[in-house]
């Protein structure tokens, strides 16, 4: 029989994967509570109010979408919310490089984090509306008698099926159905003369489709219903999932007609993800080592220079490298990427000198790793604090 995790390494580790590692005030609350409360305590966080922007806020300040999001990860009151959030900003990953609307992107952002444990086909719905969304994949030049193809696909191969999972045929037949979905002034409006009212067939279903009836048929397919629930268990339970995993988080996805709150709640209590063989098993992105790095020293705003460290490691929100999104796991680990990952390490350790221990206790429950506490004994100061946060372990959740 597999070896769980229990106690407090269990709370530890699910806070790890359910956000971005627990800071040192909140720690022994979390504790308290016991692995079932503190799962409970997570997901009633996405019914608290969403944060408001500042009346001074002005998305094209070069870099504030960035520096908000860091600190609402850093300090947020949801921190599921905001890693769910960045889960789905890599699933339905837009760019600002194309789209230059900084305004568009928070939009998207902030839909991301209030719907993101919404029903699936719900969530699809809204970005297949979005305009950031609509923008990067050309849903302004998809009109009749000359349909783009760009959603559609994408749409098929990287948002709900996966390749395999559909045809040629049904890539054409559902970019017709998206014809005339644009946006105009920062708005998704609908033109009908531009739209393709003809019979469709997508995935074996006549009809004279629209674009929601494409979004209400492929998410309602088996293949979608795996394909979500193998990307959910690889971000946050364990990179190589297994086919029976797999068909059971489907079978909850279908049950529950794509209801991501309840496919969490099952992911997370589920006895896989607190088997020991999956402790530290998913290597960190660049924001979440420098996220968890902050929370487990007790910081409370990103500094400027986390900008910088993000962008040499790859990592730069609103700004994934394509339509893919981010690379995951060993591939962060490049040699350029590590020395960043050192650095990151000191700087904080220089702003935070004396916050070792918090580090054990927070970042690896108050039992650090044989090898680890070999490497810490006899450092002191900045030096300890520095280890601690290079450290191979702590480059793993």
């Amino acid at each position: 029989m597999e070896q769980r995790i229990t106690g407090r390494a269990a709370v530890g580790h699910l806070l790890r994967r359910a956000g971005f590692g627990v800071s040192p005030s909140d720690a022994e609350a979390y504790r308290k509570l016991g692995f079932a409360g503190a799962l409970d305590r997570l997901l009633d966080e996405f019914d608290l109010e969403q944060p408001k922007d500042a009346p001074t806020f002005d998305a094209y300040e070069p870099g504030l979408i960035q520096q908000l999001w860091l600190d609402r990860m850093v300090r947020g009151r949801s921190a599921l919310s905001e890693k769910l959030a960045l889960f789905w900003h890599g699933h339905f990953a837009t760019s600002n490089r194309k789209i230059r609307e900084p305004l568009l992107m928070w939009r998207q952002y902030k839909m991301l984090r209030q719907h993101g444990a919404d029903r699936f086909p719900e969530l699809v719905a809204r970005m297949s509306r979005d305009v950031a969304m609509v923008r990067w994949l050309d849903g302004n030049a998809n009109r009749k008698g000359q349909p783009n193809e760009n959603y559609a696909r994408e749409l098929q191969e990287l948002f709900t099926l996966g390749i395999g999972n559909y045809t040629e045929n049904d890539v054409r037949e559902a970019a017709r159905a998206f014809t005339g979905w644009g946006s105009r002034r920062h708005a998704f409006v609908f033109t009908k003369a531009f739209h393709d009212a003809g019979e469709k067939t997508v995935h074996g279903q006549k009809g004279p489709h629209t674009g929601d009836d494409i979004v209400r048929i492929v998410t309602s397919l088996p293949a979608c219903h795996a394909f979500l629930a193998r990307k959910l268990l690889r971000f946050f339970s364990h990179p190589r999932p297994r086919a029976n995993e797999v068909a059971e988080l489907a079978a909850v996805l279908k049950r529950t007609k794509g209801d991501i709150r309840s496919a969490l709640f099952f992911l997370f209590r589920s006895p896989r993800f607190l088997g020991a063989a999956h402790q530290r098993a998913l290597v960190k992105s660049p924001v979440e080592v420098i996220v968890s790095a902050l929370r487990a020293t007790g910081g409370i705003k990103t500094p400027l220079w986390a900008h910088g460290s993000l962008e040499r490691m790859g990592q730069i929100l609103f700004q994934p490298p394509s339509v893919k999104g981010w690379p995951a796991g060993t591939a962060w680990l490049t040699s350029a990427g590590m020395v960043e990952r050192v650095r990151v390490a000191q700087r904080v350790a220089r702003s935070f000198p004396d916050a070792a221990e918090q580090i054990i206790d927070v970042a690896f429950d108050n039992e650090p790793p044989t090898t680890l506490a070999k490497t810490l004994a006899g450092l002191e100061g900045p030096e300890r604090t520095a280890r601690a946060l290079a450290s191979p372990e702590f480059q793993l959740c």
